[in-house]
């Protein structure tokens, strides 16, 4: 059986749209089973909403590329 280190270097050897793939359904995997901070209910709240709001298209997410260069930030 292969140990979560070699495990993660296959995904690494992977192409970008399979890692893509494999990410997503690994995060998707994970809904109902991440916990929530009891001492920000109200970061929570903001965190699903945003999610809800990204999911149903009503916003658009930026890569970091796209958010450097529309702040005026250098990478780092």
């Amino acid at each position: 059986m292969r140990n979560a280190a070699q495990l993660a270097q296959e995904v690494l050897d992977l192409p970008p749209d399979e890692r893509e793939r494999l990410a997503l359904l690994a995060w998707e995997s994970l809904e109902g089973d991440v916990a929530f901070n009891p001492d920000d209910p109200q970061g929570d709240e903001a965190a699903l909403q945003r999610d809800k709001e990204i999911e149903s298209g009503k916003v658009k997410t930026v890569g970091h590329d796209e958010f450097v260069r529309a702040t005026g930030g250098t990478r780092g």
